[in-house]
């Protein structure tokens, strides 16, 4: 009847904090369950316990009892845990080898002895799954972020485990790869049992049977995805959902056609007032032709021209592999245009997508303070500024921390904490809030606004339309190497044909509220509630 039974589990990392404080769950054969939790709860190291990676990879002590298809984790082989469970890491280069994308799934067919013709069979499907049939001979490590994703998905998808548990499966996807890869693992629930720990609740809340709420190790709620998001804290560190957000916001006006009646169309004019605006000023990039040729032939930019001004922000938007990163790079000189020339005015600094490929100190304080002093700051100094941006952060009292000791969503944060800490002019972040809570991508995104407010030139590549259409200003969709829309955000937004063909999905309240007010393009939640909300007395 249950695939996973867990009694009591409790698990304290060598010389860390108790990351599970007595967790009992049951999940059922076929189920398709989603764990959701602000970062810390629990939710990486519930996962890992249910594959015995935990404890038998990882040092700490363990209490409680984890069975997972018959099978007692702290007393069977791995080798035979891994026939019955698969799961994708948070980290897609943790799990990908140096081959081609095909051997990449190939290879773990390869070790359980399954037929070629079997073998050839599960791959094909697996590749069409995740879109990736055309890169089928790349090197996982000449693919995008997004792509490399989709690789480590579709190498646990082609071994088609009964349990496959997938961690954060799509943080770096484009939002139409997001759909898909639910959309696919839909089609497997029954045959399969499913977990997912996810902040991707809009498209969990579609799939999954039940969902479970992580806070501080331990299991808070659980309930049916229909109910599940009424009953949590708003502060919870969860996202909710942006129509039940609006739905809570409104009280018991839960219907469409109710909804409807309760439009104040005077105030229309009123929010596209107060909405971000585009900049005119002076240019602080310049690009012009540019063009970029990877060696083994890929055109990664082809024939792009772009200005941005001096206090804009702008979001470049677009699908996996559209050319968003590699168009960063060649800004900040970290690549050499093959055509093309970029001028840039001021200091640039940049956030990478991945934060490990720019960390480089012993200490996060080291991490923070390398910039500062090839700048020439006086060592009083440093450490001031240290301080303020890790508080900015939330990353103090980490200072003589081990970088990658942390967690990759601070991580995430110490890599724009060392970039900010130098004060450029120009900063670009490259998915600033992947792998990020609620109120961790608040945080973010409020700082890079303020810094913004202060004159700061703001450009952050992003797969997260919700803070597209909050933060920025200006909206750039890229496709193929080109630039197919550039604009005012609420107009891009109201561009649904462009961002379809770019993988795009507006948010869910612009879709909503096309349907509501159609002379309009709503952006926030925020803004749904000023149109909708009941008139006072009537």
């Amino acid at each position: 009847m249950y695939d996973i039974v867990i009694e009591n589990l409790r698990w304290k990392y060598e010389d860390g904090e108790e990351a599970l404080k007595g967790v009992n769950l049951k999940v059922r054969k076929g189920e398709f369950l989603g764990i959701v939790g602000p970062n810390g709860s629990g939710k990486t190291t519930l996962c890992l316990c249910m594959t015995g990676l935990i404890p038998q990879m990882v040092k700490g002590r363990w209490e409680g009892r984890v069975i997972v298809d018959g099978m007692d984790v702290t007393k069977t082989k791995l080798r035979d845990i891994v026939r019955s469970v698969g799961i994708v890491f948070q980290d897609p280069e943790v799990q990908l080898l140096k081959m081609t994308v095909e051997d990449e799934l190939a290879f773990p067919l390869e070790n359980f002895a399954v037929p070629r013709e079997e073998m050839r069979k599960r791959v094909e499907w697996a590749l069409k799954q995740t879109r990736m049939e055309e890169y089928r001979m790349k090197h996982p490590f000449e693919l995008s972020g997004g792509q490399k994703q989709r690789v480590a998905i579709a190498s646990v998808l082609a071994l088609t485990p009964k349990i496959i548990i997938l961690d954060e499966p799509t943080s770096d996807l484009d939002p139409i790869g997001k759909r898909e890869v639910f959309d696919t693992l839909h089609r497997l629930k029954g045959k399969h049992t499913i977990i997912v720990a996810e902040h991707e609740t809009e498209e969990l809340m579609k799939y999954a049977d039940r969902l479970i709420l992580l806070k501080d190790g331990k299991i808070i709620h659980e309930d049916r995805p229909s109910r599940f998001f009424y009953k949590i804290d708003v502060d919870s560190g969860v996202h909710i959902p942006q129509l039940i957000m609006l739905s809570r916001l409104l009280g018991n006006v839960r219907n469409l056609t109710a909804i409807r009646e309760l439009v104040k169309y005077d105030s229309v004019k009123h929010v596209r007032e107060t909405s971000p605006k585009r900049v005119e000023s002076e240019e602080a990039v310049k690009v012009s032709g540019l063009k970029f040729i990877y060696p083994d032939g890929t055109i990664a930019i082809n024939g792009v021209n772009l200005s941005i001004r001096k206090g804009e922000f702008t979001a470049l938007i677009g699908p996996n592999g559209s050319g968003k990163t590699t168009l960063c790079k060649c800004i900040v000189g970290l690549l050499k245009p093959t055509e093309g020339n970029v001028k840039v005015d001021g200091r640039i600094g940049m956030v990478f997508q991945n934060p490990d490929h720019q960390l480089f100190c012993k200490t996060v304080y080291e991490e923070c303070a390398f910039g500062l002093r090839r700048m020439g700051l006086a060592e009083e100094e440093i450490k001031e500024a240290v301080a303020d941006i890790l508080k900015v952060v939330g990353l103090s009292g980490l200072e003589n921390v081990e970088p990658f000791f942390l967690t990759k969503d601070k991580r995430q944060r110490l890599a724009i904490a060392a970039t900010l800490a130098t004060q450029p002019e120009i900063i670009i972040v490259d998915e600033p809030t992947t792998g990020q809570d609620v109120r961790q991508t608040r945080d973010i995104m409020d700082l890079l606004r303020r810094l913004n407010e202060k004159g700061k030139t703001i450009l952050i590549v992003t797969h997260d339309m919700k803070v597209v259409a909050k933060y920025a200003g200006r909206t750039i969709v890229m496709k193929d190497g080109r630039i197919i829309a550039d604009g005012e955000t609420r107009d891009i937004f109201s561009r649904f044909d462009v961002l379809r063909e770019a993988s795009i999905l507006p948010p869910q309240i612009t879709i909503f509220g096309r349907k509501i007010i159609p002379q309009t393009t709503v952006l926030t939640v925020e803004e749904m509630y000023e149109l909708v909300k009941v008139r006072e007395h009537e």
